[in-house]
């Protein structure tokens, strides 16, 4: 692991754990095991520092839904996958919900930049978009504001993922890896067909 990845590893526990103003650059650099200047050198300031983390976090989203919508023409298959990776992203990344809360707690204006901009990039809404519109267009979804349609599924996902120790002792959700598993599934059936039974 080169310097900068060492940095960044180091940094993503001190910045879930502590959040950007409680965050330290002493701190940080002793975990490591580097001299404070090397952080300074690759990042500039503790604010770069917390942005490249953010942006990493969201880049992995970001790259992830783009080469979903590229393998997969069926939205129901789509959606699948793409609800099994929200779900798996808490174990491969867990601290990003930490860091997400923390910085929605202070207004979420990183968060917002780092979105804006690689679903800018990427050109990720339109394409979101679309794979409703075209379900619409098809006769295989309801008439309804594709934008609505997105927004509801990716609360669906993230609703729980973020509050789970809060939801786990409400609900008494006893195995919460088993109930993880089953969810991803659970929500593109509620999300596909409602609840009203057919």
């Amino acid at each position: 692991m080169d310097t900068r990845e060492k940095i960044l590893d180091v940094a993503r526990e001190e910045f879930a754990s502590f959040g950007l103003d409680g965050a330290r650059v002493d701190r940080i650099a002793a975990r490591a095991k580097i001299n404070k200047a090397m952080i300074y050198y690759h990042f500039h300031s503790k604010d770069s520092l917390y942005q490249a983390i953010i942006d990493w976090h969201f880049e992995a989203i970001g790259d992830f839904v783009e080469k979903a919508l590229a393998e997969e023409t069926d939205a129901e298959k789509f959606i699948l996958k793409l609800s099994t990776f929200y779900n798996s992203i808490v174990v491969e990344r867990p601290t990003l919900f930490p860091i997400l809360l923390r910085e929605m707690a202070q207004g979420g204006d990183r968060i917002k930049t780092a979105i804006a901009r690689i679903m800018g990039e990427k050109g990720l809404i339109a394409k979101l978009r679309k794979i409703i519109d075209d379900g619409i267009a098809g006769g295989q979804f309801r008439r309804l504001d594709s934008r609505h349609v997105i927004l509801s599924f990716i609360g669906m996902n993230l609703f729980y993922l973020m509050l789970a120790p809060v939801m786990n002792l409400v609900w008494e959700i006893k195995d919460e890896q088993t109930f993880r598993q089953e969810r991803p599934g659970e929500i593109v059936e509620l999300f596909l067909h409602g609840l009203k039974a057919r």
